[in-house]
């Protein structure tokens, strides 16, 4: 589906995996239909165009929908293992709706499922509907892009699963979600890694070994999968240096999820509303015609190479690529524009939008001029980068400036930023947050001080803002302090301040990448970072390695240069971001290291990825069960806390685990459009209709094949004419008048409709 075609996309990857596995359970001059569910059609649609699929199977149909009779046809069901979809599948097999079927089923049982198979489902009958053979379906994880992905595409928000103590219950299975998405992501990518995770030697809080957790659930799935699949790893594991998966969660970096980011991607889902809230971006168009149109357009687009080339950027350098873009469209066809009156931005983008034969280039010209203008609009008048952006990475370095100078203000500071009315109530809560990280934890009167300032008079939204504080204890970081005398609290948040060569809103780097760095040079601490049980070989270290330094260094790892308002100094990953999807190096020998965030990843994260992908010759991805937007991060604080209960939260868990078990009546029926005539002659009509589909399908075939030289019926439908309805398929043949075949094609077109 992607234009990019690397071989080490996830995009790439899950597409060619689904289409090869449905290829691979086919033969020569049948016809399938293929049968899915809700979660593989969200699958399926994010990889795959719908066309491209009815290039290989003749229709495709949901499992719980009405579907027609196709006795003809053989079913393939490409479908997640539960009790619900089974009964839909016994209500085929009672049905006798297709010819026979074949199984592509997801590895993900629940204990209940594997009960309901053992008892009821696996039958004589059903064995003999599938041929005795069932084949298993890896691929239930979600590519977001081409380094990350997720569990699923319908989890907004995982904190509250991990992190409410009254959402215990779900733990475990959502858990078992998590470990079956990184299985069927390895295995498609044909991987057997070696497991790291995070674990803290700080803190107390309850979910401290949720990492180990997913690492020991996953680890007990690959190994059972190994068990079940002599073949399993494949030879090509053996011929390059075996991959890594590191396991983590939210509660490792605090800051990443808080501060205002400035590259392109994260600055917009950051501020924009509609894309804050929805994901989709709203903004006004002019065509070539000079009519305005309101267009509401998803942003994360593999298929956009500006996007893909743009999003990692800072915004500034996003705004100079796509002027200059504009300005080379227009050079390039002087022909078809008059540039006399062009003198400003807004002028070029009229031109643009009057050029004709470029309806694509520029509708995505227009999406991103648009985009980054508003984020620059919204930037200046918040005033983002001068006051919030400069006091955030003061904080997360220790107090020290972009000059190298230590600010001895920044609870003066602080005062100021709360006291304004043109920052949101959001951006003074993150500033709070942030500010109370670098303090080590605040006493609760300076926290009812700084809820004044910042000047909500309503009490549910201060009971709202209040939450978010009280709960951050619950990620580790003990937030309140019993007196001003108290130690400050520590919590080593593995993030780097990097001063040289980079734009002063953008110093911050997290510690994911770190982390994933030295994981990939084996130089991870192996106490904070243990293996699960596999350590790596010899021949696979590094020589001349290094260990990481100890833990508390991070924050230590200043350095100071340039000016602190001098915005313009080049960011230091910005140069190769534009290079980094050609990937022209790209070979399969290079070894793959992955990270899996419980709790919610964030865009800063998932850049350093590809910044990680293009300066160490390896292939890094990230994945988790959710994209935090800074808004997401203090809803889900909002969210742990204890008035909160699965009853009052929207947990997409919860809905798995209550799927029902009874599919909708309709699956038990035959599926024959039923005529309204008199009841009494209804059996004579249904099989009549039957022998008109049969002969039907035998004049397209015959007519086709004569067409192509090669003559005749397929054999599976000359066997069908043996069962009883030859003679009469032949009698009305003879008979048929051309008023009746006109009736028959149309009658045609809707079977296969």
């Amino acid at each position: 589906m992607s234009k990019n075609k690397d071989p080490n996309s996830l995009v790439n990857i899950q597409h060619d995996y689904i289409l090869n596995k449905i290829k691979s359970v086919q033969q020569p001059g049948q016809l399938y239909n293929l049968v899915i569910d809700d979660k593989m059609e969200t699958i399926l649609y994010n990889v795959i165009k719908k066309e491209q699929l009815l290039r290989i199977v003749a229709s495709i149909e949901k499992i719980d929908a009405k579907r027609r009779q196709g006795t003809f046809m053989t079913a393939i069901y490409l479908i997640d293992v539960d009790i619900y979809n089974l009964n839909c599948i016994i209500g085929d097999v009672q049905t006798k709706k297709y010819k026979n079927g074949i199984a592509l089923f997801s590895t993900f049982k629940t204990h209940k499922t594997q009960v309901f198979w053992d008892s009821t489902f696996w039958t004589n009958q059903v064995r003999h509907y599938f041929n005795d053979k069932i084949e298993f379906f890896n691929a239930s994880y979600f590519p977001t892009e081409t380094r990350a992905f997720l569990v699923d595409n319908k989890t907004p928000n995982s904190m509250p699963i991990y992190y409410n103590p009254n959402c215990r219950e779900f733990v475990q299975p959502q858990i078992d979600l998590v470990a079956n998405a990184l299985l069927d992501l390895v295995v498609s990518m044909e991987e057997y890694p070696l497991i790291r995770f995070y674990h803290p030697l700080e803190g107390s809080h309850e979910a401290k070994r949720l990492p180990e957790l997913i690492a020991a659930a996953f680890q007990d799935l690959l190994d059972e999968y190994c068990r079940q699949n002599e073949n399993y790893p494949p030879p090509s594991v053996s011929s390059k240096p075996r991959s890594i998966l590191l396991i983590t969660d939210r509660a490792m970096d605090l800051y990443a999820p808080l501060l205002h980011e400035f590259s392109y991607q994260a600055m917009a889902m950051d501020i924009v509303e509609s894309l804050e809230r929805t994901g989709k971006y709203k903004y006004s168009s002019e065509n070539e015609k000079g009519e305005i149109t309101e267009v509401e357009s998803p942003l994360e687009n593999e298929d956009d190479e500006d996007w893909v080339n743009l999003r990692h950027l800072h915004i500034i350098e996003s705004s100079e690529l796509i002027f200059n873009k504009i300005t080379e469209l227009i050079k390039n066809n002087p022909l078809m524009i008059d540039r006399s009156k062009a003198t400003t931005s807004s002028d070029l983008m009229y031109i643009v939008a009057h050029l004709k034969g470029f309806d694509e280039e520029r509708k995505q010209l227009t999406l991103h001029k648009s985009l980054i203008d508003e984020c620059l609009d919204i930037n200046a008048s918040r005033k983002l980068a001068e006051f919030a952006a400069d006091f955030e990475q003061t904080c997360c370095a220790e107090g020290v400036s972009f000059e190298g100078e230590r600010n001895k203000h920044l609870h003066d500071d602080l005062i100021i930023l709360l006291a304004r009315d043109d920052l949101h109530i959001n951006d003074k809560m993150r500033l709070v947050l942030i500010y109370a990280f670098y303090r080590g934890g605040l006493v609760r009167s300076d926290f009812e001080k700084m809820i004044r300032f910042i000047g909500v008079n309503d009490r549910y939204i201060t009971g709202l803002v209040e939450k978010c504080f009280y709960n951050v204890d619950k990620l580790g970081f003990q937030i309140f302090k019993k007196d001003t005398k108290e130690k400050p609290f520590h919590k080593e948040m593995y993030h780097v301040i990097n001063n040289e060569g980079t734009y002063n809103t953008s110093r911050f780097t997290p510690g994911i990448k770190r982390i994933m760095q030295n994981a990939g040079k084996y130089s991870l601490d192996r106490e904070w970072f243990p293996y699960f049980r596999d350590q790596p070989l010899d021949e696979d270290l590094p020589t001349n390695n290094a260990r990481m330094s100890s833990p508390g260094a991070s924050g230590k790892d200043l350095q100071s240069s340039g000016s602190l308002r001098n915005t313009r100094i080049k960011a230091a990953w910005a140069s190769s971001s534009r290079s980094t999807m050609t990937m022209s190096s790209v070979t399969k020998n290079k070894q793959r290291i992955f990270c899996f965030v419980a709790g919610g990843m964030t865009y800063s994260e998932m850049r350093t990825i590809y910044e990680l992908t293009s300066t160490m010759n390896k292939e890094f991805y990230i994945g988790s069960e959710s994209i935090l937007k800074p808004r997401d991060f203090l809803i889900g604080l909002q969210s742990i806390d204890e008035s909160k209960n699965p009853a009052n939260l929207d947990l997409n868990i919860t809905k798995v685990l209550s799927k029902p078990t009874d599919p909708p009546l309709h699956v038990f029926q035959d599926g024959i459009p039923k005529p309204n005539v008199n009841p009494a002659s209804t059996m004579h009509t249904q099989q009549n209709q039957f022998q008109q589909q049969v002969q039907q399908q035998q004049q397209l075939y015959s007519s086709t094949h004569e067409a192509n030289g090669s003559g005749g019926v397929p054999s599976h439908y000359q066997k069908r004419q043996t069962h009883g309805y030859h003679d009469s398929v032949s009698s009305k043949s003879s008979k048929s008048s051309s008023d009746t075949k006109e009736k028959k094609k149309s009658k045609l077109k809707r079977l296969f409709k």
